[in-house]
C-alpha cells in the first residue's frame, strides 16, 4: 500500500501585516502547515495496472471533508496595537507576531467601534479540515531491475470561499476556491536507497507534524489558521506548539533503512525573512534520522531527530543610531533549528511528544516574522507538544496540549528604543477530538482553546469548536 503525503496546510505577522498571513494561510502556507507526509492511504484506485514488469502503473488516492467550525473570543484589534507605551502616553506599542493568530470581524461595543477596544468575534465558518480536499495521482515504473521510479502530483482545495483582495477582501456569495498544486515529485529508490527531486515537505519538523496527524488532527480541524481563511487546509497544532515542516523545492536523499534507522538529508530552496532580509547565499540544509518498530497487531513506535541551517543576508545597510548599532549591508546571519520526539500506539493506546528550539525560527513555520529583529539580532523560539489517543472499536478519543516561546532581545525590551514593539512571548493551545469511524467516513468534533500572551502582557483568548465528516480512499 503507497503512502499518502498530508499536512497542516498548508495552513504572517498577523499583527504586522494583515495581507501576509491571509497570504499564508491560503497555502494555507500556515500554514503547515497541515500537512504530513507518510500518511498511509486507505486505498489506491487503479487507473492503470501494469501487465509486464516494465509498464506503467497509475493510481489516485485523496479525501475530501467538510466542518462546521465556530470561532468564539477575542481577535486582534484593527489598530494592531498594544499596550499605552508609558503613563499618560497616547502611544501604544506595537504586536509584533505570531505567524498565525485569531482574526476576524471585531464586534463594536458602542455605535462607532474602537480600533483598539473592541476585540470581541463570534464566527461560525463551514470549512475544510486539517488536510481538506486532496486528489493524488500516484506514479510508478521499474526502471532497472533495481531502481523503481515513483512520481507523484497532488492537488489540494479548500471548500470555503476566501476574501477577494479585489473587493475590498470581501467573502463573496459566488466565489470560487483556491486550489493548491502542493505535490510535484520524483523518487528513484532501491537497495541503496532513495533520491528525489520536486517539491514536498520539508525534513524539519517532520515528525513533530506526523504525530500531530496520526493522534489527534487526521480527522478534523484544530486551529483554523484565520476566522476568514479560504485556505486548502487549517492549521491543527501548526503555531501552537508544531512547527510546520510546509512544501518546498528540494534535492534529497535518504538512506536504506537499517533496524528501523533511516537518515534522510535534502537542500531545499532558501526562503528569505522579509524584505530587508531578502539575501540568500546557499540553500537551506535539512536533515532526518527516524525510527519505526512495528510489533504485534496495530502496534507501533516511532522516534525522530531534526534539524535545520540556512544562511540570510541584507543588501542595504542600516546607519548606527545613538546608543544602537547599525547592520551593514553584507550583513550575514545563520537561521538554525533543531527538534525531535517520539509517539507510539499501544493496544489501542497512543501517546507522543515532542519539542523544538533554534534561532530566527518563528511560531508556526522558519524564518518567520518574528525571526529577527530591527538590528539584526535572531530571536530565539522554542515550541512542545504532547498528545494522548485512544481507539476502542469505532471510537476515537483524544487530547493534545501545545506551546510556542518566543524570547525578546535586548532591543526589544529597551524602553528607549523608538519602534515601540511588544514581541510575542508565548502561544498555548489545548485540543481535544472524539471521533466515530465508519470505514470510509469518519463523523468527528473536535476543539480547541487557544491563548496568546506578548511581552509587553498584550493577551488573546479564543476558543475554536468544530464538528463535521470526512472520507478518505
Amino acid at each position: 500500500m503507497r503512502r499518502l503525503e498530508i499536512p497542516a496546510e498548508e495552513p504572517g505577522n498577523v499583527f504586522r501585516a494583515t495581507r501576509t498571513l491571509r497570504a499564508y494561510t491560503l497555502f494555507a502556507s500556515v500554514m503547515s502547515g497541515l500537512l504530513l507526509w507518510g500518511a498511509t492511504a486507505k486505498a489506491e484506485i487503479y487507473l492503470l495496472k501494469k501487465d509486464k514488469p516494465e509498464d506503467w502503473e497509475v493510481s489516485i488516492n485523496g479525501r475530501v471533508n467538510a466542518y462546521l467550525s465556530w470561532v468564539h473570543g477575542e481577535t486582534v484589534n484593527t489598530g494592531n496595537s498594544g499596550n499605552l507605551t508609558g503613563a499618560g502616553a497616547i502611544d501604544r506599542y506595537v504586536l509584533v507576531g505570531p505567524q498565525i493568530g485569531i482574526r476576524g470581524n471585531p464586534t463594536p461595543t458602542s455605535g462607532t467601534a474602537s480600533p483598539v477596544d473592541d476585540k470581541d468575534v463570534s464566527t461560525p465558518r463551514i470549512r475544510g479540515g486539517f488536510a481538506s480536499t486532496i486528489l493524488a495521482f500516484n506514479i510508478y515504473k521499474q526502471v532497472l531491475p533495481n531502481v523503481k521510479l515513483s512520481v507523484k502530483l497532488a492537488f489540494w482545495a479548500g471548500i470555503q470561499n476566501s476574501l477577494n483582495p479585489n473587493k475590498n477582501n470581501v467573502r463573496e456569495f459566488n466565489d470560487s476556491v483556491a486550489v493548491d498544486f502542493r505535490e510535484q515529485y520524483m523518487q528513484l529508490e532501491g537497495t541503496w536507497g532513495s533520491t528525489w527531486g520536486g517539491r514536498r515537505i520539508g525534513l524539519f519538523n517532520r515528525g513533530g507534524m506526523r504525530m500531530n496527524w496520526f493522534l489527534i488532527h487526521q480527522h478534523g480541524v484544530g486551529h483554523p489558521c484565520d476566522v476568514d481563511s479560504g485556505g486548502a487546509a487549517t492549521c491543527g497544532h501548526t503555531g501552537t506548539g508544531s512547527m510546520f515542516p510546509a512544501r518546498h523545492a528540494q534535492l534529497g536523499y535518504a538512506t536504506p533503512e537499517l533496524a528501523g534507522f533511516q537518515l534522510s538529508v535534502a537542500a531545499l530552496d532558501a526562503a528569505m525573512i522579509d524584505t530587508s532580509w531578502n539575501r540568500t547565499p546557499t540553500p537551506r540544509f535539512e536533515a532526518e534520522l527516524t525510527y519505526k518498530k512495528t510489533f504485534g497487531e496495530g502496534n507501533e513506535l516511532n522516534a525522530w531527530a531534526n534539524g535545520l541551517t540556512q544562511q540570510i543576508g541584507r543588501v542595504t545597510e542600516v546607519a548606527p543610531q545613538p546608543g544602537v548599532d547599525g547592520i551593514s549591508a553584507d550583513a550575514v546571519l545563520n537561521v538554525y533549528g533543531f527538534g525531535g520526539g517520539a509517539w507510539g500506539r499501544f493496544s489501542g493506546f497512543g501517546l507522543g511528544a515532542t519539542g523544538w528550539a533554534g534561532d530566527g525560527l518563528g511560531t508556526a513555520w522558519a524564518l518567520g516574522n518574528t525571526a529577527v529583529d530591527n538590528i539584526g539580532k535572531l530571536r530565539k523560539h522554542f515550541g512542545y507538544l504532547a498528545a494522548v489517543n485512544y481507539k476502542l472499536g469505532n471510537f476515537e478519543i483524544a487530547a493534545s496540549y501545545g506551546g510556542v516561546h518566543v524570547q525578546a532581545t535586548d532591543w526589544d525590551n529597551d524602553p528607549n528604543n523608538p519602534q515601540k514593539v511588544s514581541v510575542i512571548k508565548q502561544i498555548r493551545g489545548i485540543g481535544g477530538k472524539l471521533a466515530y469511524h465508519m470505514t470510509p467516513v469518519v463523523f468527528s468534533i473536535d476543539g480547541m482553546n487557544l491563548a496568546y500572551k506578548w511581552h509587553r502582557n498584550e493577551t488573546q483568548a479564543a476558543n475554536v469548536i468544530s464538528a463535521g465528516m470526512l472520507a478518505e480512499w
